[in-house]
């Protein structure tokens, strides 16, 4: 599947994010860490060593400085890398004020 932008600017990024999936009826279904290839306002792309299906709910915990923003998102793009690797697409549905300037600290031009 080719990866969709999500039309905001994208920034770099190395971090590590722990995750946890929610099927359809909102039961948790994995949890895990994945690493963050990019990061905007509106999404994150993670690096996943299998796919995941689309729609599919997602709570995020990521380490920034010393402090933890946390996001809910939407899985709505998969990209395979390799073999072994998934680009997984998310759009951020809930991402307070306070944490997208806790990512700011880190990251200032998402704030712009």
């Amino acid at each position: 599947m080719e990866f969709q932008g999500r039309g905001t600017e994208r920034i770099k990024s190395d971090n590590l994010i722990a995750f946890i999936l929610y099927d359809s009826k909102g039961e948790k279904v994995n949890q895990g860490m994945a690493r963050a290839m990019d990061i905007s306002r509106s999404g994150i792309a993670l690096e996943f060593s299998a796919p995941l299906d689309l729609g599919l709910k997602i709570e995020l915990s990521m380490g920034m400085g010393d402090e933890v923003a946390k996001a809910v998102g939407t899985v709505k793009n998969v990209a395979i890398i390799d073999e072994r690797s998934y680009h997984i697409g998310i759009e951020f549905e809930f991402l307070t004020e306070d944490d997208l300037n806790q990512i700011g600290m880190i990251y200032p031009s998402i704030l712009k």
